[in-house]
């Protein structure tokens, strides 16, 4: 800064010029959100099939007692399928060639890289779209085998006489028993994660393993031991929910005050079964999410960088996923 500083003295570099380590983006960290909750599953065509087979046949016991020179009949496992389709999406930015170059002429350390600065826009717009694809798509009522809802279904957690860790494993109980799955995800909104980490329930169990130099903390790998789950996600991805010109209106782009239970496997394949899963159209490139950049009309000097994303989003097994509706009072 010294160095820039007494350029500007100086008069080499006029005081506008933007700098890398002065400039403002509200990008977001991108550890968070619900982009990784279910498996990818990275697909050649845009649209396809894939095998659903029936839970009730595969947890028959079909085991017969051999007949002296006989043989049992065939078991039958029947199946079905179902289609994912990939619509291509698209993002543009550009910039004036000019414009830039003047900046660039006049040699400024710390020149604010302007491709990497509109990609790295275009990766967070690609990311906060493909969270409003999965609140869409995934968390919210009606869609999975099981909805229950706050206040009448169970205790809200903001309240102090509420129960979450038996709410929770009752329902993991009940899923493992009528699907043979234990549930391993648990996604809520930040509201719901704020009540859980306050709630008697859950402090008690951690209260004690605290110090005056260390004291005792409810993070969401600690969340998910008490609860029995191998993750616990906060889905706190949030996007301007207002068009152009509009007066800001930025939220949480899932649900605050609601809360999924799943089961999602680890390894996607024909046999394994999973709440959802995201089919990911490569496009015929060598990555999902290709960016581009490329000149604009001739004359205009103008400068194109494009991201392109192809995805759906499918609940496979609705019977691995309970959807807690309102598990906080939602704000007055």
């Amino acid at each position: 800064m010294n160095e820039v500083l007494n350029r500007i003295v100086k008069g080499r570099t006029p005081i506008n010029i933007p700098l890398t380590n002065i400039s403002v983006a509200y990008l977001q960290s991108k550890e968070s959100g619900s982009v990784s909750f279910f498996p990818q599953v990275p697909v050649d065509l845009s649209t396809g099939t894939y095998y659903i087979f029936n839970k009730e046949d595969l947890l028959r016991d079909d085991v017969q007692r051999k007949p002296i020179l006989g043989k049992v009949n065939p078991t039958i496992v029947s199946s079905d399928t179902d289609t994912y389709k990939c619509f291509p999406e698209q993002i543009i930015l550009g910039y004036d060639e000019i414009i830039q170059s003047d900046y660039m002429r006049l040699g400024a350390k710390g020149m604010l890289n302007i491709r990497q600065s509109k990609s790295k826009i275009i990766a967070d717009k690609m990311f906060i779209h493909r969270n409003k694809l999965f609140a869409q798509g995934y968390f919210k009522s009606g869609v999975w085998g099981t909805d229950l809802v706050g206040g009448t279904d169970f205790a809200q957690f903001d309240n102090a006489n509420a129960t979450p860790i038996n709410t929770i494993l009752e329902t993991v109980t009940a899923m493992k028993r009528s699907t043979g799955r234990k549930p391993n995800k648990l996604g809520m909104g930040q509201r719901v994660f704020d009540a859980l980490i306050q709630n008697p329930d859950i402090m008690n169990r951690v209260i004690y393993g605290g110090s005056t130099l260390n004291p005792a903390t409810i993070t969401e790998k600690t969340l998910a031991q008490i609860l029995g789950v191998e993750e616990v996600v906060i889905f706190d991805t949030i996007w301007n929910n207002a068009r152009l010109g509009e007066k800001e209106n930025t939220e949480f782009i899932c649900d605050e005050n609601s809360m999924l239970l799943v089961y999602a496997t680890s390894h996607p394949a024909i046999d394994e079964a999973s709440a959802g899963y995201t089919f990911t159209w490569t496009m015929g490139q060598n990555t999902t999410l290709p960016i581009i950049e490329w000149d604009g009309e001739e004359g205009t000097y103008s400068h194109y960088i494009g991201g392109m994303m192809s995805i759906d989003t499918k609940i496979v097994c609705k019977d691995l996923g309970v959807f807690f509706k309102n598990a906080v009072a939602p704000r007055a």
